[in-house]
């Protein structure tokens, strides 16, 4: 097989492969479907590989790994807990020079893995760590869509040793997509993505259940939930499996942008004790700076 990196470019139609057709994966082959990539994928849900065939966006697919990958790039969209696995089942299964890449939510621990997945000696394809910055509370492909990347962060944590026409041949393809790729260490993304991503998700957890819990007996304040409360909820609905896994494996992150966290409510709360209404309006305007500097100018 022709090997098309760097840049992917070449005579022929450049193929991928994506373990994993849940949200994020099901859109990766959708927006390499519109990218003119030709997309296979495995996934044990044979449900999952007949919608993906009926919308197009892959040539076909199997419920277990083949015996061989035929393919330039591989999209590893499985479970956390099941990436450091998916990454040793490549090992002699797809071309000498192939690229794989990785969605997961975190990346210290793949990144880690990849440099040494090949017992034997130097693995023979190039890995690039990858986490798209958006997503849904809701799972499955059903709900991927080909331009869920659009207009969204793309952190990408490639290690030393990758080549950097590799490095840039996805940042393209990405790119592509309408994506904005932003680089990090692994470790350094974890512990940004602990306050980015992890906290609020545990912050929508614990109101919705403090709600639930306030008003008097028989009445619930939830029945009276608007659409501040809603929007900050949201991601409580996510998939409590994957949120346990997060959890646990970015333990350290997590507590201590808590405690930052902690430091901010308990300001806030001194403030409302004292009455001094002119620092919470502050925090409000230094908060409303920092979001419109940060979030809404990107």
């Amino acid at each position: 097989m022709e090997n098309l990196t760097p840049g992917w470019s070449g005579l022929r139609v450049p193929k991928a492969c994506i373990l994993g057709l849940g949200l994020i994966g099901g859109s990766w082959a959708g927006a390499l479907h519109l990218a003119g990539w030709e997309v296979f994928a495995v996934d044990p849900e044979k449900a999952s590989i007949d919608e993906a065939v009926r919308r197009g966006w892959i040539k076909t697919g199997w419920t277990a790994m083949p015996k061989f990958l035929e393919v330039d790039l591989v999209v590893l969209a499985l479970p956390l807990q099941e990436l450091t696995k998916g990454l040793d089942q490549l090992v002699g299964k797809i071309p000498k020079g192939a690229v794989v890449t990785d969605v997961g939510s975190l990346k210290s621990e793949i990144c880690k893995k990849s440099g040494t997945v090949d017992q034997k000696g130097t693995r023979d394809f190039h890995f690039v760590g990858g986490h798209p910055m958006t997503g849904s509370e809701q799972s499955g492909f059903e709900v991927a869509d080909s331009e869920l990347f659009r207009g969204y962060p793309y952190v990408l944590t490639p290690t030393a040793d990758c080549p950097r026409d590799v490095v840039q041949a996805l940042v393209k393809l990405v790119e592509g997509f309408g994506a904005k790729v932003v680089f990090r260490d692994p470790m350094d993304h974890d512990v940004d993505v602990a306050m980015v991503s992890h906290i609020p998700h545990l912050l929508a957890v614990s109101l919705t259940l403090a709600t639930q819990d306030a008003g008097k007996e028989g009445v619930s304040a939830l029945e009276l939930a608007g659409r501040s409360f809603r929007e900050l909820t949201r991601i409580a609905d996510s998939s409590p499996e994957m949120w346990k896994e997060i959890m646990v494996k970015n333990a350290d992150a997590i507590l201590g942008g808590l405690t930052l966290w902690e430091e901010k409510i308990r300001e806030l709360r001194e403030c409302i004790l004292q009455g001094d209404g002119e620092s919470i309006a502050e925090a409000f305007r230094k908060a409303h700076e920092v979001r419109d500097a940060s979030i809404l100018s990107s």
